[in-house]
């Protein structure tokens, strides 16, 4: 019997097409039967190329389905520079010199956006009032590796929280970065740990994103 999909990642997408300031992105949701072809993306404004994948309508909204078990298959690349993929699902690809062109007009987009608009978040303090399944927005302190949990210090303006999280997981929580951590909680009453839950994800945010400016401003005030 075949092997069903085990993994899942859904992610928010847009383009030149479809502006995030005047209407909903479009969610992505891709399936495969290992964790190696779920796409690993650890910034902001990342660019992925999707192939054979199909497209559905629900609630007035396109949707996107990729399923790599079948014959779909995806490209990362970094959101700043490069046209070599960070990662992909298949074996190879083609990539012809207009598809580099796109490439850089959707680095151009993205950047236009993220350095106009703010990302979607509650502060730290504001989460003690919705502690679980909050997303938000924290200053990488510090950060110290102690066998296999590593123990980040993180804050914002007006707070400072704790993270710990599995040392071999690879997330992109490096010190004085800011990150955007989506579905977070606390692990109790006192608010000053945070917990990631399966489904949570940290993204890098770069310092000339609005989001990030604008916390960085707050905490060298």
């Amino acid at each position: 019997m075949e092997k069903t999909n085990k993994y899942q990642c859904t992610m928010k997408l847009f383009d030149m097409s479809l502006n995030p300031e005047k209407a909903e992105p479009m969610t992505a949701t891709i399936f495969a039967k290992t964790k190696a072809d779920v796409p690993h993306v650890t910034k902001v404004g990342s660019i992925i190329r999707l192939h054979r994948i199909l497209t559905k309508k629900f609630k007035k909204t396109f949707q996107i389905n990729c399923d790599v078990g079948v014959k779909s298959a995806w490209l990362l690349f970094d959101p700043a520079t490069g046209t070599t993929p960070i990662s992909e699902s298949g074996r190879g690809h083609s990539f012809s010199p207009e598809e580099k062109v796109f490439l850089n007009d959707l680095r151009k987009c993205a950047k236009n956006y993220f350095t106009k608009n703010p990302l979607k978040g509650i502060t730290l303090k504001e989460a003690e009032k919705k502690p679980k399944d909050f997303d938000t927005l924290c200053y990488v302190e510090d950060v110290k590796k102690k066998g296999t949990i590593s123990k980040a210090t993180l804050c914002d303006a007006d707070k400072t929280v704790k993270l710990d999280f599995p040392t071999n997981s690879k997330l992109p929580v490096t010190p004085e970065e800011v990150v955007r951590i989506r579905g977070a909680e606390y692990t109790d009453k006192k608010c000053d740990t945070l917990r990631l839950k399966e489904y949570s994800n940290v993204l890098k945010v770069a310092e000339d994103y609005k989001s990030a400016k604008d916390l960085l401003k707050k905490l060298t005030k």
